[in-house]
């Protein structure tokens, strides 16, 4: 299991589309190592590490949506769909560190991004960056 979480803190969701892709081939997902980014930069870690999944918009639509299930959330209506008066920085934060994932609620590609922080770095900082990043793309 440690092995397993490990690995899986290194990756980042890179979708691999054959050419020719036919109906019946599912795509896939590739995994490689995560890039360094400034923990000063929301932006850049959004784009780094979010967007292949939940698009640059933060809309869900990411290149490697397709090949997921529970398909990535729609980021600009996070705080919407938690009452929509304030941004729910406690659920964001738990969800980026990987406490709110629960097998319980089914498989998920999501990376468990707590680990791969604190190596990087400035974990709190780039918690709080990539966060005020997140609220710039609330609707």
């Amino acid at each position: 299991m440690l092995r397993q979480i490990a690995m899986f803190t290194f990756v980042v969701c890179v979708p691999v589309m054959a050419a020719a892709q036919t109906a019946e081939t599912k795509p896939i997902v590739k995994k490689g190592s995560a890039a360094v980014t400034k923990p000063s930069d929301g932006h850049e870690m959004f784009t780094s590490y979010c967007a292949p999944c939940h698009g640059r918009t933060g809309k869900g639509d990411g290149p490697a949506a397709k090949a997921l299930n529970p398909k990535p959330a729609d980021l600009t209506q996070f705080t919407k769909k938690h009452g929509g008066t304030a941004f729910p920085i406690k659920d964001f934060e738990d969800k980026v560190s990987g406490m709110a994932m629960s097998p319980a609620h089914g498989n998920t590609d999501m990376p468990v991004w707590g680990p791969i922080l604190r190596q990087l770095g400035n974990d709190t900082m780039r918690v709080y960056n990539l966060r005020t990043y997140v609220e710039t793309l609330q609707q």
